[in-house]
């Protein structure tokens, strides 16, 4: 008789802890920001995915501007534009800096060949990983081709859903350096109540 009444009690916690978990306020479906690599960071939600490599980054810290390796992935909204505006850099006391664009970028920056030069050894994404977006299509991106006097530039990529860019894009250097700094790379979406941020530290 004791084991079939423990026998009910438990049956009805099973139960009642089942109708919790069914009414229970789902989690934002947010996958909070993860390194992947030595020098990679990837946060991804189930709308966007934005991978960045600093690797490069950590090497730059006594020039003017500095490149990021990036990874943006469209994996569900109707698409997602890309362009100097758009994608921006945040420094620690919230000031945002755009793009270059190519010619300022020359002018001041000598270390477009010696970037490619290590982007052809290592790639873009040097840490690569499989990800639930590897295998959607490659759009065309090239914000900064990385010849020095000459290439063809992609000011703008209208991203579509399940395709993603792989690119080095270039930020001024903010005052006091990125050395030892966690910066923000954010997004503006158009179907987004927010902005696509993703926060990295460079070392």
């Amino acid at each position: 008789m004791k084991k079939c009444t423990l026998g009910i009690f438990l049956v009805a916690l099973l139960i009642l802890a089942a109708a919790c978990a069914s009414v229970a306020p789902e989690k934002p479906g947010t996958i909070e920001i993860q390194k992947t690599g030595p020098f990679t960071y990837m946060r991804q939600t189930s709308d966007l995915a934005i991978v960045v490599d600093v690797e490069l980054a950590q090497r730059r810290t006594g020039e003017a501007y500095f490149p990021l390796g990036i990874k943006i992935a469209n994996k569900h909204l109707s698409s997602v534009l890309i362009d100097r505006e758009t994608l921006v850099l945040v420094d620690e006391a919230g000031q945002v800096y755009q793009m270059p664009d190519i010619v300022e970028l020359e002018k001041k920056y000598d270390k477009l060949v010696q970037d490619h030069k290590f982007q052809s050894q290592t790639g873009i994404i040097g840490d690569t990983i499989l990800t639930s977006f590897s295998y959607y299509q490659k759009a065309p991106s090239r914000f900064f081709p990385q010849v020095q006097g000459g290439g063809y530039v992609i000011n703008s990529v209208k991203l579509r859903s399940f395709a993603y860019i792989e690119d080095m894009i270039y930020f001024p250097v903010p005052p006091g350096g990125i050395k030892g700094k966690t910066l923000k790379l954010r997004l503006d979406v158009f179907d987004l109540d927010k902005p696509f941020e993703i926060l990295f530290p460079v070392q």
